[in-house]
């Protein structure tokens, strides 16, 4: 697959980002998983909630995070204002 990065483009730890998939199952099962669910559908309609009840500011961050990841490559890997 042509579209990856190579692994040297990627910073082993950068503060400037993260993994975006962590933190949004992060987020939801905090929600969702505040009680326990009886049945697959009680989880599935507590995890819909949680997705529709993401904060505006929380959103904003998520869909920075192209931005984000096109500012380290432009910087070489180093850190970003």
């Amino acid at each position: 697959m042509t579209d990856f990065w190579p692994a040297d483009m990627w910073p082993s730890s950068s503060p400037d980002l993260n993994p975006l998939d962590f933190s949004v199952w992060s987020v939801l099962e905090s929600h969702a998983c505040k009680t326990s669910h009886a049945n697959l559908t009680s989880l599935q309609q507590a995890i819909v909630e949680a997705w529709d009840n993401l904060t505006e500011e929380y959103i904003k961050s998520c869909a920075s995070v192209r931005r984000r990841v096109e500012a380290v490559i432009a910087n070489n890997g180093g850190h970003i204002e």
